[in-house]
This record gives structure tokens, C-alpha cells and sequence, in this order.
């Protein structure tokens, strides 16, 4: 059995997706793009701004979860455009810290409403740690 996490500081979905689900230790986001808060869409400012966001977005939903980007075990990225790699990778910096997550960072074709960038994370939390985290 599994929990849907839901943060009103994270996108909010409009279609048929969970913005994270808890089963057991584990927490899962969904994919993440720069898409701000009030469903208004994609951030201005291109591909540093979309990233922020996307990061700023996870951060929110797991902290809904109890969790935080120090149990972040997995992230995977999508880049439109991986000459952009070094770029994201100076910027993921600032939300993350040793030991590193495993990632994987593909260049895809193209991502919904023209975003330049996604991430969806996996974590692990101990049960109490969540439990206390949860109003």
C-alpha cells in the first residue's frame, strides 16, 4: 500500500499523476518541470530559471513527504539540450552535498510545454523521521 503525497507549494497536477507516492521508506516524485506553483505554467527565463523551479518544486513535495534532498538516493534528469549538463550540474550543487545521489541525465527531444529541463527523485526515510515531519 502506498500514500499520495500532495504539496500546494509544488505544481499542482492537472492530469492524472500523484506529485509523490510514500510506500514503506520510500518516497517517489513525479517527473518535475519549471512549472511554477499557481499552475500558470512554465517560469520565464529559460533554462536556469526551469531548473530552479524544478528543483524548488521537489524540495516542496519532499518536504510534504518528510523527507528532505539529504534522502534523495536516485535522480534522474532530462535535458532538451545536454550541452546544458554542466550548467544543470552547478545548479543541482546547491540542493544537494556528499555523499551525492546516483543520477541519470539523458538529452531528450522534447518535454512537455516546451520545458528544458525535468527531474524526478527517489528517497529513503526512516518511518518515524516522516511521522514526525507531518503536521
Amino acid at each position: 500500500m502506498s500514500i499520495a503525497v500532495q504539496s500546494e507549494a509544488a505544481a499542482v497536477p492537472s492530469s492524472a499523476y500523484s506529485q509523490a507516492r510514500i510506500a514503506g521508506q520510500l518516497v517517489v516524485t513525479s517527473g518535475y518541470l519549471g512549472t511554477a506553483p499557481d499552475g500558470s505554467g512554465l517560469v520565464a527565463g529559460g533554462f536556469e530559471p526551469e531548473l530552479r523551479q524544478a528543483l524548488d518544486n521537489i524540495s516542496n513535495v519532499l518536504r510534504a513527504a518528510g523527507a528532505s534532498w539529504a534522502d534523495v538516493v536516485r535522480i534522474n534528469v532530462s535535458l532538451v539540450d545536454i550541452e546544458r549538463f554542466d550548467d544543470m550540474d552547478r545548479i543541482y550543487r546547491e540542493y544537494v552535498s556528499e555523499p551525492f545521489p546516483t543520477r541519470n541525465t539523458i538529452g531528450v527531444a522534447s518535454l512537455w510545454g516546451g520545458a528544458q529541463v525535468g527531474i524526478d527523485v527517489w528517497a529513503v526515510v526512516p518511518d518515524q523521521a516522516r511521522e514526525q515531519e507531518q503536521p
